[in-house]
């Protein structure tokens, strides 16, 4: 996966690729509690036990660091979830185990860093941000065809009358359903909130049911 560099130069030695990754951890902390325009480059090189000039010498701005912090999480999303296909259970399983794994795999990796995905969900919805449309688009693009090609394998178990659409279209619900759960619902006071394993067996049930899941 290969998307325009957001970094000033690429850190080669064993060092400065930690000084790096304590910039990036510190800066994903600190999000978990602030927006990126509430960050400052002085809290996140002080948490970071670092310098402004590191930061600098590392990254271009507030702007570079944000899409630094996105490069790293879709890197960390195609890498875990290719695994999570090529596993030995992943081709002999029912289409109701992929779903379920898969959407506990999304609950995993989407609640890891809300904050961090918060940011960068306002920025590309307020500000148009394109290299966080693009790698968004890699996402959709290059890795949800695996579960659709390996779903559409046993649509003869659906009952839906068009198996394609609803398995991309139901796909669709529950992804943009978890991500608004998981990263807006905690601040909405008085909201409730649910367990990771409640929302993934109830996401879970509900694509199945659209589908017409017969199984299972």
């Amino acid at each position: 996966m290969t998307f325009t560099p957001s970094v000033v130069q690429r850190p080669q030695q064993t060092r400065s690729h930690e000084t790096m990754t304590q910039i990036l951890d510190a800066a994903a902390r600190i999000l978990e509690t602030k927006t990126f325009e509430e960050l400052t480059v002085t809290e996140v090189v002080r948490q970071a036990g670092t310098s402004v000039g590191a930061f600098y010498g590392r990254f271009k701005d507030k702007d570079g660091l944000l899409q630094a912090l996105d490069e790293r999480f879709f890197e960390e999303l195609a890498r875990e979830f290719l695994a999570l296909m090529l596993s030995p259970a992943w081709n002999d399983a029912s289409a109701a185990e992929l779903i379920r794994q898969v959407t506990r795999f999304l609950i995993d990796i989407y609640g890891r860093q809300k904050g961090l995905l918060r940011s960068l969900t306002m920025k590309a919805r307020f500000y148009g941000d394109s290299q966080f449309k693009e790698r968004e688009r890699y996402a959709w693009d290059e890795l949800f065809p695996h579960l659709e090609s390996a779903l559409l394998r046993q649509s003869h178990r659906m009952r839906h009358p068009h198996p394609a659409l609803a398995v991309r279209l139901g796909f669709q619900q529950l992804f943009f359903t978890l991500r608004e759960v998981l990263l807006w619902e905690p601040l909405l006071k008085g909201k409730p909130t649910y367990s990771a394993q409640m929302l993934a067996a109830e996401l879970s049930r509900a694509y199945l049911a659209y589908l017409g899941w017969e199984g299972d």
